[in-house]
């Protein structure tokens, strides 16, 4: 968001929002990727709740700066990984995506139990240019990896990780795939690596538990929630619930 933009302007634009999408979508949501506080009155005139959620954001201004920052088990992980012979792909084939896209795949299907983008996303995204996917290989095996969105010159978004952690003796593939993406970063002139969410304040989450120790600053810029749609997004709540219980 601009930062000349008035607080007006705003609220006449998510009116708008609200009410061109009134009957196209269940629910419209804003997931802060910055602080727009300043804001929080024009989205409550908008009909927009605010939902509290935390966010790990890491500086990659300099490959110091991310070495000074991470945390000594991360650093041993990674060195351990590297060690005893994981290695980084930083320009895989798109057979070497579709072994990651299985992993992924088989991650959502077990644990995480929410529904997944299909592959062709993933192949369509491994064609573009902002886009750069980063797999862990261990002996000609793909076992985990980040897929990163990158905004020019600024942030570096981790979409998706995952990694066959706890298989192999001093191999650490979810450790290795995120450092891969922060080290990236740095690497090519980004200023922020965005980890894309650490829960909620009041809930405990064991992925904010791995992402802090990356050395990034929580930071809690939250949610903007308007539904248009309450019966049908109380369903599809209570869907999810009944889905993670499975």
């Amino acid at each position: 968001m601009a930062d000349d933009i008035s607080e007006g302007a705003v609220e006449e634009l998510l009116k708008e929002c609200a009410r061109v999408l009134k009957d196209k979508a269940i629910y419209i949501e804003f997931r802060n990727f910055n602080d727009y506080s300043r804001y929080k009155s024009a989205f409550v005139r908008s009909g927009f709740s605010y939902e509290a959620h935390y966010n790990f954001h890491i500086d990659t201004s300099s490959s110091e700066i991310v070495e000074t920052n991470l945390g000594k088990s991360r650093k041993r992980d990674i060195r351990t990984s590297l060690r005893d012979g994981a290695e980084v792909v930083e320009n895989p084939s798109i057979e070497e995506v579709t072994e990651y896209y299985e992993l992924l795949s088989h991650l959502y299907k077990t644990k995480v139990k929410t529904p997944l983008f299909p592959f062709e996303f993933f192949e369509k995204l491994y064609n573009e240019s902002f886009s750069k996917f980063l797999l862990i290989r261990y002996n000609g095996k793909i076992i985990g990896g980040t897929v990163c969105v990158c905004m020019k010159d600024n942030t570096v978004y981790e979409w998706f990780a995952c990694g066959e952690d706890g298989v192999y003796k001093n191999i650490y593939p979810s450790t290795l795939a995120t450092y891969s993406g922060i080290s990236y970063a740095a690497k090519n002139g980004y200023k922020r690596f965005d980890m894309m969410g650490a829960g909620k304040p009041d809930e405990a989450y064991g992925v904010r538990d791995f992402k802090m120790k990356f050395g990034g600053k929580l930071v809690e810029y939250g949610r903007y929630l308007h539904v248009n749609n309450r019966i049908l997004y109380s369903l599809g709540k209570m869907g999810i619930k009944i889905t993670k219980l499975l």
